[in-house]
């Protein structure tokens, strides 16, 4: 489910760059000279925002619902299970702790780290080229929604055109944002795989006690 979660903040991602729709409204009000802002900036980096946060959580799911979780939340549910089982979530957790491991050490959990506990926001970057000039960009940096050129007379100076990215114009830390999201999304899919396999191993037909709520 959370996969599922996490792909759908991906595809938000795409469609919150997309252009006005086409409606009689619109055009009217294009044909205007009026830029429409579509407000993708706030909607982009909220959908990245719970893409990182939705993606993480996956290890901790996995680690709770066939492991061991020590966090203090459910240490003493835990405590309570049958000893057996409490072996077998052990044996989970010590076979799963290499692939948990490499997965938080993705790139972009630590840019969910950043975001969640420190500045409250990735480093995202996002450079557009306009027709009349560069703009530059990020979660608390907004860049403006139309541009005109400078230093001609009127009327062709006051007509605005609209400043808008494409996917291939974020990155994060030197690498374009979309592939970099992909492959995260994918690694995420590759460890509920492995947890799969190793609880197939472990637990076999055996039951599990479900987390508490």
């Amino acid at each position: 489910m959370k996969l599922q979660y996490a792909a759908f903040h991906l595809q938000r991602m795409g469609q919150s760059l997309e252009p006005p729709e086409r409606t009689a409204w619109s055009v009217a009000v294009q044909a205007s000279g009026a830029i429409i802002d579509t407000g993708w900036q706030r909607s982009f980096y909220a959908h990245f925002d719970a893409f990182l946060s939705t993606t993480r959580s996956v290890a901790e799911i996995i680690k709770c619902c066939f492991g061991v979780d020590d966090h203090r939340a459910v240490k003493e549910w835990l405590e309570d299970l049958p000893p057996e089982e409490q072996d077998r979530r052990r044996e989970f957790s010590k076979e799963f702790q290499s692939h948990y491991e490499l997965f938080c050490k993705r790139p972009l959990c630590a840019a969910r780290r950043v975001s969640e506990h420190r500045t409250g926001y990735a480093q995202v970057k996002v450079t557009i080229e306009g027709m009349f000039g560069t703009y530059i960009g990020g979660p608390v940096t907004v860049v403006p929604i139309s541009e005109t050129r400078q230093h001609i007379d009127p009327p062709l100076g006051a007509m605005p055109l609209p400043v808008q990215p494409n996917w291939a114009d974020f990155d994060i830390e030197g690498k374009s944002l979309f592939p970099a999201c992909q492959d995260h999304l994918n690694s995420a899919g590759a460890l509920i795989t492995e947890a799969r396999r190793i609880a197939e191993k472990v637990h076999g037909s055996c039951s599990l006690t479900h987390p508490p709520s």
